[in-house]
């Protein structure tokens, strides 16, 4: 069912985030066996060992031998199952012979969320984490102040940092897919704000990633240190004290948007952009548009002159272009100042229309829908058919996560 329209509602979520272990306590205890003048009677089973769900094998729960000749052991039983960890398998039959049963395996010990690192990072010019992801956090939702993490979801290794318009907060549905999450708050600048001259917009941004970056960077180190089963620390570098970029998404609505795009464009090289509403920065679009989009009579002047245009647009980007995305409506009012920004930017791809049948996104980066206006489309209760695609795509989400039952 659509979720209810709200526009300007947090677009939230954010990088890359995995679970461990069910081990069975013991090995059955030896049965005894008495001898038998003639045949022995035959050894019975050994019960299973049975391990709650966890991540790592339970310990077997095989039925041992009996004290007497002929009384061969109870096989072990098999290990629990990683990730969804299933139970202990049940211990065979003893071999017929002169011994009594072997005696019952015992029971796993209940396990832990698993966890397994995603791809990302690992690109030249990225920094690769320098140890396998290691969630050993119980199953369920860990929720901090600033930060959370879903471990009923299976991690993908990603950190997402939420800003929001300029105040971020707890996306579920990046978390139900995986992601460990932050958010911050920071002043918002005055923007574009091209009547101060091209520098001065991009300049006020700046300071409010200067902001930012300090309190992400705040939150995962204190929480490496005070939740280390969610493994937090698997976002920083090995000095422990700085935020490890490469496994970290950004995204945000409207204001928020654009600095996303700062960020991973002037700021640091990241492993996500995700703007809805934005991004924008340039006054070059004529307002609302309509569909289909057409190249040769575009939302925005393709000559729009410099002047209008915030000059950090103009810098090459330390993030690779294909990890930028936007969302943009065609009823908002600065859509055309949105597409333009896309497009003179380089954003890959060609303008695609997504609230229609089967509409083919692999390969594109610029999005629009003719619902949903100036919307944050990660986060409203009501978005446009075909926006989870979309954002799966955007977000790099697994196929084994993406449609999450919890």
């Amino acid at each position: 069912m659509p979720r209810v329209l709200t526009s300007m509602t947090l677009c939230l979520g954010l990088a890359g985030v995995w679970m461990a272990a069910c081990s069975g306590s013991s090995p059955g205890t030896t049965g005894a066996g008495t001898a038998g003048a003639g045949a022995g009677s035959s050894g019975s089973a050994g019960t299973s060992g049975g391990g709650a769900a966890g991540a790592t094998a339970g310990d077997t729960g095989g039925g041992q031998a009996g004290t007497t000749p002929g009384g061969a052991a109870g096989a072990p039983g098999t290990a629990g199952s990683t990730t969804t960890g299933s139970a202990g398998a049940p211990g065979t039959a003893g071999a017929a012979g002169g011994a009594a049963t072997g005696t019952a395996g015992m029971t796993g010990t209940a396990g832990a969320a698993a966890g397994t690192a995603g791809a990302g990072g690992t690109d030249p010019g990225d920094t690769p984490p320098s140890r396998p992801l290691n969630i050993t956090a119980v199953v369920g939702m860990h929720s901090h102040a600033n930060s959370a993490v879903d471990t009923r979801a299976k991690s993908i290794g990603k950190l997402a940092v939420l800003l929001g318009v300029s105040s971020g907060g707890y996306s579920s549905w990046l978390g139900k897919r995986g992601y460990h999450e932050a958010w911050t708050s920071f002043a918002e600048c005055d923007a574009p704000n091209l009547g101060a001259g091209r520098d001065a917009v991009g300049t006020c941004r700046l300071g409010e990633w200067a902001t930012i970056e300090k309190n992400i960077t705040a939150t995962i180190v204190s929480n490496a240190a005070a939740y280390p089963t969610e493994d937090w620390g698997y976002f920083l570098n090995t000095d422990g004290k700085t935020v490890r970029w490469s496994d970290v998404a950004f995204t945000g609505v409207s204001h928020g948007a654009t600095t996303a795009e700062l960020i991973g464009r002037i700021g640091v090289r990241v492993w996500r952009v995700v703007s809805c509403a934005g991004p924008r920065d340039d006054t070059c679009g004529k307002g609302t548009g309509t569909a289909p989009f057409d190249p040769n009579n575009p939302p925005y002047d393709p000559n729009c002159p410099p002047a209008q245009i915030a000059s950090w647009l103009d810098q090459p980007s330390l993030t690779p272009m294909d990890r930028f995305y936007g969302l943009a409506g065609t009823t908002d009012v600065e859509y055309g100042d949105i597409m333009f920004n896309m497009h003179y930017t380089k954003y890959p791809g060609v303008p695609t229309q997504w609230n229609v049948p089967n509409p083919v996104l692999t390969g594109q980066n610029q999005f629009y829908s003719t619902e949903g206006g100036h919307l944050d489309f990660l986060n409203a209760a009501n978005t446009p058919i075909n926006t989870d695609a979309v954002l799966n795509l955007a977000f790099a989400i697994p196929l084994e996560n993406q449609n999450p039952t919890f």
